[in-house]
């Protein structure tokens, strides 16, 4: 048999096991787009660390600290500001204002971008309350903010965003929120401290139950868009049933347009007058 031929045939025995150990910890399930994701990690951290791509593979799988950051050189990040522009102008238009309606008496809301990258979407959601409340200082606004990406959330913390993630963003709304110009040439943009103020983040795994016993309180919208597409179906169950239970009744979860198959849950109901990738959960009886 030629050369060419068997070095074709040789298989790392140890990338099936990390794969599994990404699929346990991560929850993330396995496909041809993450196999060639994970394989130009490991090939680079071995040649980096002067492994071997096995030997790498076998110390990756059971080494919590290097494993982490396998995940985090994979995650995918790709977001933008107002991302679905027809579930934003339902927030906008219906979702918020029903629900400062509602919470007209004490004055608060808690939201939670679960997956919020480097920080576009829990922004797009704190420019719409300062659209929506103005000049109503006196309310307590909490956007709760989660990522893998240590590098993504730093970024997000900073509040500074080049002309080119600011392109598809309403004319009105980055003259209005962000400073600075903003031709293709131009120096990054500052966000407005008023959006910023009410939006905190932090590191976290979402298929950690740890995360989940320490939410700070029950959600009343949870954005937690293109997550649930790339895990595993035991994961998509109860990282949904887990969604569920963080939702304040009445509350709202968001998810991505394609995913809405995904949410299978008999207290969350997709309302008939929101878009696709809304669900409502049912008050408590």
């Amino acid at each position: 048999m030629p050369s060419s031929v068997r070095k074709r045939q040789i298989v790392n025995p140890h990338m099936q096991t990390l794969e599994t150990a990404l699929a346990q910890v991560y929850g993330w399930a396995s496909n041809t787009s993450m196999r060639a994701a994970l394989q130009v990690v490991v090939t680079d951290k071995a040649k980096r660390l002067m492994f071997d791509e096995v030997t790498y593979c076998r110390v990756a799988a059971t080494s919590p600290g290097e494993l982490h950051s396998v995940a985090e050189e994979i995650a995918l990040g790709e977001t933008s500001f107002f991302r679905e522009p027809e579930q934003f102008r339902a927030l906008w238009k219906m979702v918020l204002p029903a629900l400062i309606e509602k919470h007209a008496h004490d004055r608060k809301l808690k939201l939670w971008s679960a997956g919020c990258s480097t920080g576009e979407e829990p922004f797009s959601l704190g420019m719409i309350l300062e659209d929506l409340l103005g000049e109503e200082n006196d309310w307590k606004i909490e956007i709760f903010s989660v990522d893998l990406r240590s590098k993504a959330l730093l970024q997000a913390s900073q509040g500074r965003y080049h002309p080119l993630q600011l392109r598809n963003l309403d004319p009105a709304l980055r003259e209005r929120f962000f400073s600075g110009k903003f031709a293709p040439d131009a120096p990054p943009s500052d966000l407005d401290r008023r959006v910023r103020r009410n939006v905190k983040f932090r590191h976290a795994n979402l298929y950690d139950a740890h995360l989940w016993q320490h939410l700070p309180g029950q959600f009343d919208v949870i954005v937690c868009s293109n997550v649930l597409t790339h895990m595993h179906a035991t994961a998509i169950q109860q990282t949904v049933q887990r969604l569920h239970q963080a939702m304040a009744p009445g509350g709202y979860l968001l998810v991505g347009s394609a995913e809405k198959s995904l949410v299978a849950h008999t207290r969350l109901r997709a309302p008939q007058t929101l878009p696709p990738g809304f669900f409502q959960r049912e008050g408590d009886r």
